[in-house]
């Protein structure tokens, strides 16, 4: 059973989504859970987020999430390509902890990584119902300085926790929330049409029904695979064999 009970005495009765922060910032981010330890840098508005996982080589990948379209693009910036999703779908599926519902219980105030915030007893109940217990601490604006959640059931244990740090508060420029000049977008449908037809045409099975990748990693497989299948099919029609990874390019803002 969910091991929840020490929290009920404080549990509110009814829990509601977590209000975006009413002030923009940047911040450093570590994200640590049951698969190990993320950095990011981060940029936020009231309605716009964006999560740079990168390394010093521009290689990783970077989100754009935009609460006020209700779409998340992933970059990838070594390979000027992106993908789309709607919020809580794609590779954030399920951990997206904006689309969560939160009991909150005010503790007191303290000082954190040098800012003033308030100490919260939380209860967080994720897209899929699963519910984590622990302690946020959050400024008066909003914005969630650390969240220390813990979920557990029988054998299966996960923990949550995220913490800012070089916190600034600030006006942040609306093109860090936008696609880049240049960037084109991947269209995992059409390369995996062009490859179900090309391996039907040489005696292989039609993977046109695979699934969408999860990460860049697999990005970059699928690519590989593609050019080796246009190789292999120097028979085909130019025009059939096009890169369906490099579509138009998307245009200014």
């Amino acid at each position: 059973l969910l091991v929840l009970a020490t929290l009920s005495a404080w549990v509110p009765a009814q829990a509601t989504p977590m209000n975006r922060p009413q002030a923009e910032y940047s911040a450093d981010a570590t994200v640590e859970n049951e698969e190990g330890t993320t950095k990011q840098k981060i940029f936020v508005t009231a309605t716009k987020e964006r999560k740079e996982m990168l390394t010093g080589s521009g290689e990783g990948a970077v989100q754009l999430f935009r609460y006020d379209n209700k779409g998340m693009w992933m970059l990838m910036p070594s390979e000027n390509m992106y993908m789309e999703f709607p919020i809580g779908g794609g590779p954030s599926k399920g951990s997206d902890t904006s689309q969560w519902t939160y009991e909150d219980t005010a503790m007191g105030e303290e000082t954190l990584n040098g800012v003033r915030v308030t100490k919260y007893k939380t209860i967080a109940t994720t897209t899929d119902g699963k519910k984590f217990g622990g302690f946020s601490w959050r400024t008066r604006e909003g914005i969630n300085v650390k969240q220390d959640l813990l979920y557990k059931e029988g054998n299966d244990k996960k923990r949550m926790l995220t913490e800012l740090s070089n916190l600034q508060v600030g006006r942040q420029d609306p093109k860090l929330f936008e696609i880049p000049d240049g960037f084109t977008k991947f269209d995992m449908g059409g390369m995996m049409g062009m490859m179900g037809r090309q391996g039907q045409s040489m005696g292989r099975p039609d993977t046109s029904g695979m699934p969408p990748p999860s990460s860049v990693a697999s990005v970059r497989a699928s690519c590989a695979r593609r050019d080796a299948a246009g190789r292999a099919s120097a028979a085909t029609p130019a025009a059939s064999r096009r890169l369906p990874c490099t579509a138009a390019p998307v245009p200014s803002a």
